[in-house]
């Protein structure tokens, strides 16, 4: 595969139809949306089947392309309707479906092989191995965990050539890798893993030593800017923005501010116009971890908005303020006072000017605290007025391979295994005519249909060279013959195949086999077995492997647990061993249980069921263990230690604990080499 510098994609988030058109009609090359159901943003409006119908006819009206997030997991039970879903996306060919259950994979890969497979960040992909796993699976283009560094994308793109990849470009940063984080499940009950996340990092915590609150695991937002090019010029297939929550005008003013970075030009304007739609405190996230070590943290967890001018003066009723940037009447302005528990809050309030002088604007606003050497912030903009699309577009019909056959008193129609005929006296036409050209202008007519014509084939057993065809009977013809085609039944594949369970095998209380972390390569005997688990989150892989292949080969009876797709492939490589999904590979359904088998043969014994469900359908290829384990609430590339506390690095000795409680409950943060772990107690 090759790569053309000029050729990165810019894929727009779409909560909406509305928001779908307007990040195209903003010169967006993707969108990617999700449907009522399985889709990691249920916040969303998201796309009814109607929406899907008219989104996919003026994507390939104007070469664009849709992508469509079935990235949630499930269980048993919503197997079927997941697979209704899948049956209806395949009738539609949107240009990527982004998974993360590897059940649905499976089914995917056995029902639908010509939608193609796009790895979600939630699967936590962020190794060369991982990729290869994912390419080993059938996946077209992995979306990789935002977590990576330049060099650590560029190591992958290099290593991995024949497989698309996207990269995170700008928007919210979680605290903890995607797929990995319980934080909202273990504290309110609703998961991440199914688009219900509760923004746990978003909430302020207290320090115990300390007495400190703090917004501690709250992230700024990602914003590339001029590293897009780099990316580019990498070979990165596309840019990912984050925000299908966000509106029409978030959407346009991103898609311009990048479209201008792409082509070298000024775009300053244009970011600050991205600020005010929506925006924390920003920086380029993990691109240069490291390298540059400053803290990730943005304080106050929502809109700040862009920064307008300090406020120099005030009287009861008016501030003033040295403005920086244009302010309008009717902007929206805050700025921040203390609150009771030391946190940032802010102050809204209409912009209404009442005097200019000298770069100086008077604002009516009434404030009883000092508030002067306070920064002024705009959070939405009156001027910006994105003009709504036209949402009355028509409905995609899907292209289909006709055979007209011209008969002695008969004309047909038959595709997909529906025909239709009517009886028509035909004779030789008095003119010769292009009989092709005129039964597909009339076929190409498919109005409310769901099919159109594609290619038209013709077989003409009348006996004449060239038969006169009335146009009424033709068009007697292409409408009962589409109507047909509506009627007939689509079938959506059966997946209730009988599954022969081939392991039986129980595993001990998952707390047992953890170290100091919640998993551990020192060998855990238990009930006569040795374990080790690996971990899910590793930036050393090659060195892991070594490790883990070692003690696979001096204890050739050991048990591993697999918590990382990319981990299949160690188990490939050393298929004398056992193997089993621990807590971080999702054994969600049969299907992925199914997978993992296919995958591994007879060296797959099993796993535990995904934590947060406690039965299943049996039978299984292999029986699940049921565990009432609590995992951590966040694993974390940020270094709790240096971001949240402001500890140098020049004094860590590479482990520490910190003590938090929120509301009472309390957490155990654990730093091990820059990863942190936060466990509840």
């Amino acid at each position: 595969m090759s790569y053309n510098a000029d050729m990165i994609e810019l894929a727009l988030p779409a909560g909406s139809l509305e928001t779908a058109i307007s990040a195209f009609n903003a010169d967006a090359d993707a969108v990617y949306f999700g449907m009522k159901e399985f889709s990691a943003r249920k916040g969303a409006a998201n796309f009814s089947i109607e929406d899907l119908s008219k989104i996919k006819r003026y994507a390939s009206e104007h070469s664009k392309k849709i992508y469509v997030t079935v990235n949630t997991l499930v269980d048993d039970s919503e197997t079927g309707a997941a697979n209704r879903i899948l049956s209806v996306l395949d009738f539609y060919e949107p240009d990527g479906i982004i998974i993360q259950d590897l059940g649905l994979v499976q089914i995917i890969r056995e029902h639908y092989p010509h939608l193609p497979l796009h790895g979600s960040t939630q699967l936590a992909e962020h190794t060369v191995e991982g990729v290869r796993q994912m390419q080993d699976l059938g996946f077209e283009r992995v979306v990789l965990s935002r977590e990576l560094t330049l060099k650590e994308i560029e190591d992958i793109r290099k290593k991995c050539p024949d497989i698309e990849l996207k990269v995170f470009i700008h928007g919210a940063l979680c605290y903890g890798f995607s797929g990995l984080c319980m934080a909202s499940c273990n504290l309110t009950g609703r998961s991440a893993n199914r688009g219900e996340c509760a923004q746990i990092c978003r909430t302020w915590f207290t320090e115990e030593k300390t007495g400190e609150n703090g917004y501690f695991f709250s992230l700024e937002d990602l914003n590339a800017g001029r590293t897009l090019v780099l990316l580019n010029e990498m070979g990165i297939d596309s840019a990912k923005i984050e925000g299908r929550l966000k509106g029409s005008e978030y959407v346009c003013a991103l898609t311009r501010y990048y479209k201008a970075i792409l082509r070298g030009e000024d775009a300053d304007g244009l970011e600050d116009l991205v600020k005010t739609t929506f925006s924390r405190k920003s920086g380029q996230g993990y691109f240069y971890y490291k390298k540059e070590r400053e803290s990730l943290l943005s304080g106050y967890p929502s809109h700040l908005g862009l920064e307008c001018g300090l406020i120099t003066g005030q009287t009861r009723n008016t501030i003033t303020v040295k403005a920086d940037k244009m302010l309008h009447n009717r902007d929206g302005l805050q700025y921040f006072k203390i609150n009771s528990r030391g946190l940032d809050e802010p102050v809204k309030f209409a912009c209404r000017i009442t005097g200019k002088q000298n770069g100086y604007i008077t604002l009516s606003h009434e404030e009883k605290d000092d508030v002067r050497g306070k920064m002024i912030y705009k959070i939405t903009s009156s001027v910006q007025n994105e003009k709504k699309p036209n949402l009355n577009l028509p409905l995609f019909r899907k292209p289909v391979d006709i055979k007209f056959t011209i008969g002695q008193d008969k004309i047909s129609a038959e595709a997909l295994g529906v025909s239709r005929s009517l009886d028509v006296t035909l004779s030789e036409a008095k003119k010769i005519y292009d009989i092709l050209t005129q039964v597909s202008s009339v076929f190409t007519q498919s109005d409310t249909s769901l099919y159109t014509l594609k290619e038209l084939h013709i077989d003409n057993t009348s006996g004449l060279s060239c038969p006169f065809l009335p146009l009424s009977a033709l068009k007697t013809l292409r409408r009962e013959f589409y109507l047909a085609l509506d009627a007939a039944e689509r079938p959506v594949p059966d997946i209730s195949i009988s599954m022969e369970c081939t392991a039986h095998f129980i595993f001990p209380d998952r707390k047992r086999l953890s170290g100091d972390l919640p998993w551990s390569l020192d060998i855990k005997e238990i009930d006569g077995r040795k374990y080790i688990t690996l971990p899910p989150v590793t930036f050393e892989e090659e060195k892991l492997f070594r490790k883990a292949g070692k003690i696979i080969d001096d204890n050739p009876d050991v048990i591993v647990g697999l918590n990382n797709i990319a981990q299949l492939r160690l188990a490939k490589a050393y298929p004398h061993a056992r193997y089993f999904a621990d807590i971080y590979l999702y054994l969600s359904n049969k299907w992925a249980a199914r997978l993992i088998q296919k995958e591994l043969g007879d060296s797959f014994i099993g796993g535990y069921l995904w934590l947060e469900r406690t039965s299943y359908d049996a039978p299984w290829p292999v029986e699940p263990t049921v565990t009432d384990y609590t995992a951590p609430s966040f694993i974390s590339r940020t270094c709790f230690r240096h971001d949240a506390m402001g500890l140098p690095c020049s004094t860590c000795k590479g482990k520490e604990d910190f003590h938090i409680f929120q509301n009472d409950v309390k957490y155990t943060v654990k730093v091990r080499n820059c990863l942190t772990v936060v466990e509840k107690n």
